[in-house]
């Protein structure tokens, strides 16, 4: 009896699957990349979003509010 079809049907399966892996490791790592980049983009727009609020803050602060009605009432 010849083993050779099952060892070549091992053998393509084998490969396919290790095409399979290299695919999913280059897609994990381009994955990898846009999540760092996205981090990058969110801290900076943390960082802004901090500065416009202590600017509101202090603009605010620094303005005497009468506690009079407006005149549409």
């Amino acid at each position: 009896m010849s083993r050779e079809p099952d060892d070549r049907a091992t053998e393509t399966r084998l490969l396919n699957l290790e095409e399979k892996v290299a695919y999913q490791d280059k897609i994990i790592a381009e994955l990898n990349d846009v999540v760092v980049s996205l981090n990058r983009v969110t801290s900076a727009f943390e960082t802004r979003l901090r500065g416009l609020e202590n600017a509101l803050r202090n603009d605010l602060g620094a303005r005497d509010m009468p506690n009079e009605k407006p005149p549409h009432y």
